[in-house]
């Protein structure tokens, strides 16, 4: 059975999907011991996944992105000027992104309270949480990239699912304690307008410093309108999480949907390499043996992972029910995200766009969406 299976992305892989699940485990417990910074804050639950997404979405593209060009040599150090130009491009990526995610929701939740102070409170609270997790997780994505290449690993199997499991506790943490923090000071006007205008400041620096590279400026442009899309997507998500406030589907939501964002994101930045190396021809239908093992390799660590995520579910709820649960989403999510992944790689490659700048944030939104209704709809099945 084994030379059916890819071995290397099996051991490489698993343990850093082990730890993702143990971070996303912990981010699931904050939420759970958060909900009443999300009951005083309206609009920060339905943000949250938007911004846990786009960890996914923007670091994990820029270790795709890394993970190709350290494949076709263009990049051998953390001090490549190329690596330097990925830093301060995702850097500019993940703030403008967040602005628009916090204004839309600032303003869908002035609608619904009629109270302007959410317009600016909201954007305020995601662009400061991304500074303190932009600080955290861009110089961190380009030390894993290049430092597991380096080692002999491929930063496909091994980049993603570590920076989203630091990036899921990092936002999640980040995201209440800033609210807390705001919270706190927003009755000193002058003070907590000072500290916004000195960000959005920082921020322009960014754009500007982005847009005068060429590489950066292509990334930038490539890029933020699919994650401006798909970040406005995520709140369809986040309608769901609100209107779904079960404590056994907030317990599982996080390591559930960061594994299928983590497997999903695993195959198609592998099979983006192959498309490049010519180890994998599009068709419409997946077919040739390195096609068939990848597909084998990711369901085997599907089973796995999952494995261990319904061995945590009963140890925490005695319920056989929420095992059954875990594993029909699982599988519903998995089957219908893998053949998502493959046709928008060789989709994108037909459009001449860049597979690791639109594909990963696609997917990992999609994750999130499939994800999420498939854990609400085997909950009311079920239960």
């Amino acid at each position: 059975m084994s030379r059916h299976l890819d071995m290397r992305l099996i051991r490489e892989s698993l343990m850093a999907l082990i730890i993702a699940l143990v971070a996303d485990s912990f981010a699931g417990y904050i939420m759970n011991q958060s909900v009443g910074v999300f009951v005083a804050v309206p609009g920060l639950l339905m943000m949250l996944p938007a911004l846990i997404d786009m960890r996914g979405n923007i670091y994990g593209a820029f270790i795709s992105r890394l993970s190709s060009s350290l494949h076709l040599g263009e990049v051998e150090s953390l001090r490549d000027e190329k690596v330097r130009t990925g830093i301060i491009t995702t850097k500019s990526l993940a703030y403008s992104a967040a602005l628009v995610v916090g204004g839309v929701v600032g303003f869908i939740i002035y609608l619904n309270t009629g109270e302007p102070f959410y317009m600016i409170f909201l954007p305020s609270i995601i662009l400061v949480t991304h500074l303190f997790t932009a600080s955290v997780l861009t110089p961190l994505t380009a030390y894993i990239g290049v430092k597991t290449y380096q080692k002999g690993w491929n930063p496909d199997n091994v980049g993603v699912p570590l920076i989203s499991s630091v990036g899921d506790v990092v936002s999640v943490g980040f995201i209440v304690l800033t609210a807390i923090f705001l919270l706190g000071i927003s009755k000193y006007h002058t003070i907590f307008f000072i500290i916004i205008l000195a960000i959005l400041g920082y921020v322009c620096f960014l754009v500007v410093r982005t847009l005068k590279t060429h590489d950066g400026k292509r990334v930038y442009f490539q890029s933020m309108p699919i994650l401006v899309g798909i970040a406005l997507l995520e709140l369809l998500t986040g309608s769901l999480w609100e209107s779904n406030k079960i404590a056994i589907i907030l317990l599982i939501l996080p390591p559930m949907l960061e594994t299928l964002g983590n497997l999903s994101s695993i195959f198609s930045s592998r099979l983006s390499s192959f498309l490049y190396l010519g180890l994998v021809e599009p068709s419409v239908v997946p077919r040739g043996k390195h096609m068939h093992r990848e597909l084998l390799s990711i369901f085997a660590l599907t089973i796995l992972i999952y494995s261990l995520i319904s061995a945590f579910v009963f140890l925490i709820s005695f319920d056989i029910r929420a095992v059954m649960m875990v594993w029909i989403s699982a599988l519903l999510s998995i089957i219908l995200l893998l053949l998502i992944a493959y046709y928008l790689t060789i989709g994108s490659l037909k459009f001449n766009m860049d597979p690791d700048n639109v594909v990963v944030p696609v997917i990992t939104t999609l994750a999130d969406i499939v994800g999420t209704s498939a854990i609400v709809f085997s909950y009311y099945l079920i239960f």
